[in-house]
């Protein structure tokens, strides 16, 4: 199969990029489904491209991709992140694809990245997921190690979550810096992640991403993956708006209230915490915690605290995954209620196992880390844990309704103060 495409840019950054490799950023895969996936990549300079791929397993055996798209650039003049949607892909097929610059000095091929498109109906889904990532501005570069940490793991992603402050503060020098020093992973599997409190709402993370369908702001603000057994919903909770959480509990809810059995949720500020810095207080328990019980979500991952914890509230395991590389945050003496595991001093990934039956969660530890000292561990787990599948119920549960109108009631107040 031969396709021509012009390319529609669905992003345009122009900066002035200097680099040994004509690969700035990427390339990099986004937003699959069970037909299709998106490729990005940023070239220090617009020239045309070849997107080649295939079946893995047809890759693995004869070291050719059986298919390929030509891409033109719409614009030559400025450097800017271009973004490929390849379709008509086969359902719950694993493949691998390579980006190929003709540049003047001949054709330059990027490493091999991998997808999967979505699995069908009872089969097993894994993903991993990392949260404040940020940037450390002396000694080893954390991120590499991290991120390598997750590209090497052995199990078979799907594709990895983030969630939240991805870059230190949304400049390109800082984007530069990420995309580098996550290159391996970011090949592994489609990255998908929600907005932070350090990527100030800035056109760049909307012009690095495309995400799965969703809502709000370039419709990139929140999200939702349906994939087989599972449906991931990401949320923003860095925006001020009443009117924009009013719109989330909307699609939170509605989202949730599927067939899927497996339900999680991300976003970044954590619900309850137990950080001695930032600790919560966000109100989301009155936003957000009413729904997620309603509706039977079984986890929801959030950032911001630079540190590890599982709290359990009414039945919602809530995981504190601020562990991406910044710089690890304390403890407060004491733990919030519901804290089952509290851990600090680590930089650390999380890795999810979802099948028919349960769900299990293993929390990968990375290094032990500080101010000064950043010391990489062999991977021994900082908790592990499994849920049993649930039936879902079938009474009334009148107190969290009470809870839910009482949450709507509240974002309704917030959205009056911001009208007056």
């Amino acid at each position: 199969m031969r396709r021509i495409l012009s390319i529609l840019i669905i992003t345009m950054v122009a900066v002035g990029v200097a680099a040994a490799t004509p690969f700035v950023h990427g390339p990099y895969s986004g937003a699959p489904s069970d037909g299709s996936v998106v490729i990005s990549w940023m070239a220090a300079e617009q020239v045309p491209a070849r997107i080649e791929y295939g079946r893995q397993s047809e890759y693995e055996q004869t070291g050719t991709f059986s298919s390929w798209i030509d891409c033109v650039p719409v614009d030559s003049t400025t450097t800017t992140t271009e973004h490929v949607k390849i379709e008509a892909l086969e359902a719950n097929t694993a493949f691998a694809y390579r980006v190929i610059l003709s540049t003047s000095e001949g054709d330059i091929a990027s490493a091999v990245g991998y997808f999967v498109t979505e699995p069908a109906p009872g089969d097993t889904v894994q993903f991993a997921v990392v949260s404040d990532t940020q940037w450390q501005w002396e000694g080893e570069n954390r991120l590499r190690v991290v991120g390598d940490a997750v590209a090497a793991d052995p199990m078979p992603f799907d594709f990895i979550l983030h969630a939240g402050d991805v870059v230190e503060s949304p400049v390109s020098v800082n984007w530069d810096h990420w995309f580098l020093s996550f290159e391996n992973m970011l090949l592994r599997a489609p990255f998908i992640p929600v907005l932070g409190n350090h990527e100030k709402g800035h056109r760049s993370y909307y012009d690095n991403f495309v995400l799965p369908p969703g809502g709000g702001k370039g419709d990139k603000r929140w999200w939702a993956l349906h994939w087989g057994d599972v449906v991931i919903v990401g949320l923003d909770t860095t925006n001020l708006k009443a009117a924009d959480y009013i719109a989330e509990q909307d699609w939170a809810r509605l989202h949730l209230s599927g067939t899927e059995p497996n339900k999680f949720v991300i976003f970044h500020y954590p619900v309850f915490s137990s950080d001695a810095y930032h600790g919560d207080g966000y109100s989301y328990d009155a936003i957000f915690h009413p729904i997620f019980v309603e509706t039977g979500v079984d986890i929801v991952f959030n950032g911001h605290a630079h540190n590890y914890e599982r709290i359990e509230r009414d039945g919602v395991v809530y995981l504190v995954v601020g562990g991406g590389g910044a710089v690890p945050r304390a403890l407060a003496d004491t733990l919030v209620n519901g804290s089952i595991v509290a851990t600090s001093g680590y930089n650390f990934y999380t890795r999810v196992t979802a099948s028919v039956s349960e769900i299990d969660v293993e929390i990968v530890s990375v290094a032990l880390a500080s101010d000064d000292a950043f010391v990489p561990t062999d991977g021994f787990l900082l908790d592990a844990f499994s849920l049993p599948e649930s039936e879902p119920s079938t009474n009334t549960n009148w107190t969290w309704i009470l809870a839910a109108l009482l949450g709507v009631a509240f974002a309704g107040l917030l959205l009056v103060r911001a009208l007056k």
